[in-house]
């Protein structure tokens, strides 16, 4: 029996679509990945599906309509999204389709996230002839995207190294980024990440350890400025006095790194959120002076 979903279209049940999706290259798992994928490497994806006979009457699709099976990657670092189709066809009394999806290597940084999806002409119930057909129609697709972990990174604080210019980032040394979804009980290695642009010649001695000591009191400053301006904007609907809460809790949250930053620059929490956000100028010194920014004699390596 055909089911509806969220969708105005008919849809099949799960078991009626089958995929399976392999890593070609790097020859390896998924598990493994991060442990054998380097930077610039191409991964190349296979995508397999079979279809079973219910699909037709459930989506009451006729057989000699098209239907494709669509692969899908994508990077949020990269900002980049990855396609890939092929059509059903019958083979051996099965409906079957295959694609190889290749992802540049050189701009994925992260994760990259895996979807399947069966595409045709939507039936949606209606007793205008007109309106029954959702041509594109999503018809099926993974429950959850598969996640490929690219980086095995036991560094304290979330790196990655990332061509600023193939991925639209403006041509600094580095940057820190946060998601954007971020809430304070996050953890901070899925909430904030340094980007180093390896499109620059420091990106070398920035990332291992030989740049002058300075360049890591600015990267620290503007660590401790993305974090407190991102709790600070959760102001309206978490209360600081929750956030400190949140603080002792868990301290590898977003939260407790943020409250360390706070006793970091000798200000209570309240103070420190206030701060960067009517006087940030004046946050970014005490932040500076914290680092001893300029104290320094640049190390001889």
């Amino acid at each position: 029996m055909a089911i509806l979903e969220s969708r105005p279209y008919l849809t099949p049940e799960r078991t009626a679509v089958k995929v399976d999706i392999q890593i070609v290259e790097p020859a390896t798992g998924k598990d493994s990945l991060s442990t054998v994928w380097e930077p610039g490497q191409q991964i190349k994806l296979r995508f397999r599906a079979t279809l079973s006979e219910s699909f037709w009457t459930q989506t009451q699709i006729e057989p000699d309509e098209p239907v494709q099976l669509v692969g899908v990657a994508s990077c949020l670092p990269a900002r980049a999204t990855w396609r890939q189709t092929a059509h059903f066809e019958k083979v051996d009394g099965e409906w079957r389709a295959e694609s190889m999806l290749d992802i540049d290597g050189s701009v994925i940084a992260v994760e990259v996230k895996v979807d399947a999806w069966v595409v045709g002409s939507g039936r949606i119930v209606s007793d205008n002839p007109f309106a029954a057909n959702h041509t594109g129609a999503k018809l099926w697709q993974l429950v959850a995207p598969l996640v490929l972990k690219l980086e095995n990174n036991q560094a304290a604080f979330p790196t990655t190294a990332i061509s600023f210019d193939r991925t639209g980032r403006l041509q600094t040394p580095w940057i820190v980024e946060l998601n954007p979804s971020a809430e304070p009980d996050w953890r901070i290695d899925s909430a904030v990440r340094l980007y180093v642009n390896t499109d620059l010649p420091s990106a070398s001695a920035l990332l291992d350890g030989s740049a002058p000591d300075d360049y890591y009191s600015l990267i620290q400053c503007d660590i401790q400025f993305a974090i407190l301006h991102h709790l600070a904007s959760w102001a309206d609907s978490v209360p600081v006095s929750q956030i400190a809460t949140m603080a002792e809790a868990d301290h590898t949250t977003m939260a407790a790194f943020g409250s360390q930053i706070s006793k970091s620059l000798g200000l209570p929490l309240v103070e420190a959120l206030r701060i960067v956000v009517e006087e940030p100028v004046k946050l970014t010194y005490r932040s500076r002076e914290a680092f001893r920014f300029g104290h320094k004699v640049t190390s001889q390596r």
